[in-house]
């Protein structure tokens, strides 16, 4: 946190990647985006071992691809993490080639059968990209120990101003699956470009204009 007391948004290098995949292990246990990769794990402590898991693998392949992720600390711990993508979002092929040394976490995290998914999840998704240049926020988590406290809402204004300052992209793009965040996002500019129902679940897409 800054001294003012506001949190501080700061670029995650790799050796915070761990932390932020914790964080994210126990932002989205009960997600609907991620019910279907690990279906049959009820278990609380097991899913978020689960999904940390393939977090830290998905941390692994975009730090391959060159893809930025933000994170928010507190007591020199990070507890909320954004994993994002720029103009040239990386196809599923070349995110399959560069992520061959992150299988092992992700075999760990979501077994064969939930790689598959993953990779059909994925599909859906990028073809489902507004035509507009944009900035990508794929994935926002705030540890569940530090919700309610404006972290996520630094991100989001941290990423903003980011696609601000780019005059080659046109604003940032978003999906969610849970629907008490689609009021959220459109109190922070986003508004409603359509849905998508990936591995049968309900997204909203949307898209906040600079």
């Amino acid at each position: 946190m800054a001294e003012n007391g506001k949190p501080f948004v700061s670029m995650l290098f790799p050796e915070h990647h761990e932390e932020a995949a914790v964080a994210l292990g126990r932002a989205f246990i009960n997600d609907p985006t991620f019910r279907p990769l690990i279906p049959d794990v009820n278990d609380p402590v097991e899913r978020v071992r689960c999904l940390t898991e393939m977090f830290r693998a998905l941390l692994m392949i975009e730090r391959h691809t060159g893809q930025p992720t933000f994170g928010v600390f507190v007591d020199g711990r990070v507890v909320a993490a954004a994993i994002t993508e720029g103009r040239h979002i990386p196809s599923v092929p070349n995110m399959i080639t560069s992520g061959i040394g992150a299988m092992p976490a992700l075999l760990r995290g979501i077994g064969v059968g939930g790689i598959y998914r993953s990779l059909s999840l994925v599909s859906v998704l990028t073809n489902a990209h507004p035509k507009q240049p944009h900035l990508y926020l794929q994935v926002l988590g705030v540890d569940p120990a530090y919700q309610k406290r404006h972290l996520g809402a630094a991100l989001l204004d941290h990423l903003r101003m980011e696609a601000i300052a780019r005059p080659d992209v046109e604003g940032v793009y978003l999906e969610t699956a849970t629907e008490a965040n689609v009021g959220y996002y459109s109190s922070k500019g986003y508004e409603i470009l359509g849905e998508i129902y990936p591995l049968g679940v309900k997204m909203w897409r949307m898209f906040q204009r600079k």
